[in-house]
């Protein structure tokens, strides 16, 4: 096979492979998978937190630990937005939020609790 035939070949392949990747614009679902970057306080950063959104479910876990945040995706709707209801030590109700929005084949995202402002950007597994 000559050359520059092999490169339009392999040129062809690369860009069936990138189209074949839906825009999170227009298909949200999966698994994504990305880091908090603290903006302020003190915030779960050791491990990667990932956003899952299937069907109408939005799920999202900071740090990957133990508190998963809830929401329901709107199909057409470019905001991705999930939250838990918390109690403080006080007996106060306080929540944690994750408001997240698409950004080019990635979703990037906000997430704040009463410790922590974050933001992240996130890419599909």
């Amino acid at each position: 096979m000559r050359l520059p035939a092999f490169f339009a070949i392999s040129a062809t392949a690369l860009f069936a492979a990138c189209a074949g990747t839906p825009d999170p614009g227009h298909n949200p679902n999966g698994t994504w998978i990305g880091a908090l970057v603290t903006d302020q306080g003190t915030c779960p950063t050791e491990r990667s937190s990932t956003l899952r959104i299937r069907g109408r479910e939005i799920l999202f876990t900071p740090a990957d630990g133990s508190q998963v945040l809830h929401g329901t995706y709107t199909p057409g709707n470019q905001h991705y937005h999930a939250e838990l209801a918390m109690t403080d030590l006080n007996h106060h109700p306080t929540a944690a939020v994750f408001n997240g929005y698409p950004v080019g084949q990635a979703i990037g995202g906000i997430f704040g609790s009463p410790s922590c402002r974050a933001h992240i950007t996130m890419t599909r597994n």
